[in-house]
């Protein structure tokens, strides 16, 4: 890549994206019932890291997430888990207490057959525009965000810092 954006989106692209990604998001919340607590678990490079995040692997294990939700999130729930982790068998476990749902077990929503995929494909000249990691991070968040309950990795499930050892901010 030379650093250029592989496509340019027009004006008129980019003042409908938000009605096409509140498509999305009703979809995916539609399927959950409306009602759904969500979960932010960040792993991926950061729980490998022990020595920025010493507590996170630990903290985001299926055995930890299990203990921590049971006290804030009732058994039976639908739990949307927004999250970069590229396993999502690792959280196999939570599913014999919850519904569990990511991001995509919607992918239907943007594929090759859905209407987002064939109206931006018509905005775009007829050249295909690609549900990249930018969306999936906007859209996850979204969703994350619509949730009844909210917990998050920094804030609720582990004490490391976001950005790593002796990084929080302490409140005065």
């Amino acid at each position: 890549m030379n650093g250029r954006p592989l496509l340019t989106l027009s004006g008129s692209f980019r003042a409908d994206k938000l009605g096409r990604r509140a498509v999305q998001l009703s979809g995916i919340t539609s399927r959950v019932d409306w009602d759904f607590d969500a979960v932010h678990v960040v792993r991926g490079e950061k729980d490998r890291n022990a020595e920025l995040w010493p507590n996170l692997a630990r903290d985001t294990s299926p055995e930890a997430l299990l203990s921590t939700l049971g006290d804030k999130i009732d058994d039976g729930r639908h739990l949307y888990i927004a999250t970069n982790e590229p396993d999502t068998s690792l959280f196999d476990p939570l599913k014999d207490k919850y519904t569990v749902h990511f991001l995509d077990d919607f992918k239907d929503l943007w594929g090759e057959n859905s209407e987002w995929y064939m109206e931006t494909e018509s905005f775009n000249n007829g050249i295909p525009v690609e549900f990249d990691g930018y969306m999936r991070v906007e859209v996850d968040t979204e969703v994350f965000l619509r949730g009844k309950k909210q917990i998050e990795t920094f804030n609720d499930l582990t004490s490391d810092c976001k950005d790593g050892i002796n990084t929080c901010h302490m409140d005065s």
